[in-house]
């Protein structure tokens, strides 16, 4: 591929990674949060339950143990929600890392491919320069032993 094509693709791959690294970070700050609603459900749930029990040690009408109940049970509920929606992020965060690395690694490819073109050019230039000033020496030795 001619130089020109390959800095397009280079771009290319580059802007690809770029957007690809947001969408990581979208749905790991996604993963977080919802993790962190989780442990403060859970941790809810043990306050909770320990008031119920300190509550229920000293005596509670029955009214009282039933709404607690069934607090418990739609909190249970909640949690087990929450965890559902934990382990979806963290598989999407595990497929949208993978996607990264996968992009990252072709655009760090395509860099490395540059670069040793870019070395090769550089090299080929070097010695065409060479290549000429060596003549031109050659030339001006020659026209003065003529002289």
């Amino acid at each position: 591929m001619k130089r020109k094509k390959m800095d397009k693709v280079a771009a290319v791959a580059k802007i690809a990674e770029q957007q690809s690294a947001r969408e990581l970070n979208m749905v790991r700050q996604s993963h977080d949060e919802k993790s962190d609603r989780l442990e403060q459900l859970v941790q809810f749930k043990e306050d909770y339950e320990t008031s119920l029990e300190t509550a229920a040690e000293k005596g509670m009408p029955a009214k009282q143990l039933q709404d607690y109940r069934l607090f418990m049970s739609k909190l249970n509920q909640a949690i087990d929600k929450q965890s559902r929606e934990v382990e979806t992020t963290g598989q999407s965060l595990e497929e949208v890392r993978e996607e990264w690395i996968s992009k990252s690694h072709r655009k760090s490819a395509l860099e490395h491919l540059l670069q040793a073109q870019r070395r090769e050019q550089l090299l080929a230039r070097e010695k065409a320069e060479q290549k000429e000033s060596d003549e031109n020496t050659l030339a001006r030795k020659s026209a003065n032993r003529e002289q």
